[in-house]
Parts: structure tokens; sequence; C-alpha cells
């Protein structure tokens, strides 16, 4: 996701494009909640993405995009809503060290 402003918006945030180490309310952000927040749902969200296209890619041959990825149209979400993929057929299957 993309928040087009998110903690660089100067009605909230006072010169926010500058990163002022003794800022006042430090903690008044936006990152995954509001406030004094520290998501472990994101991290472990994170962790979990990354070992599935790891895995992913261990066993097909290379995804490839067929055409421009169709974007969401908004103020607030950076986002795809449709990418078109070609998985080629897989050739015989890797030996992982069963």
């Amino acid at each position: 996701m993309w928040y087009i402003s998110g903690n660089r918006d100067p009605d909230e945030i006072e010169d926010p494009d500058r990163f002022i180490i003794d800022r006042a309310r430090p903690r008044q952000h936006l990152s995954f909640g509001f406030g004094i927040h520290r998501c472990v749902g994101n991290r472990l969200a994170e962790m979990q993405l990354t070992i599935l296209w790891e895995e992913i890619l261990k066993r097909f041959p290379p995804i490839e995009v067929v055409e421009r990825p169709k974007r969401a149209y908004s103020n607030l979400i950076h986002g795809i809503t449709e990418m078109n993929v070609r998985i080629p057929p897989r050739g015989p299957r890797p030996d992982f060290g069963a």
C-alpha cells in the first residue's frame, strides 16, 4: 500500500520532509496504525510473503508479466488490481534434498 502523504502531511506535521531528531510529538505518525504502535503482524506478514515467493520461484520457471498491470485508482492506496502473467510449463521437478 502507498499512503500518498502519510507522515508527510504538512497540515499535520511541521516541516515533514526533514529528519528532525527532537521533533515535537514524534509518536504522532501513521505506520500500520496510529500513535505508539509497533505492528508485529506486519513483520510476520512480510516474512511469510518473502518465504512464499522464495518457494514459488524455486519450483517454477521464471514467471513472465505479459502485459502492463492495471492499477487501482485511489488517492489512498497504490495498488494493482490485475496483472496477467505467464507461467511456463514445468520441466523435471528439482531435487530439494528430500
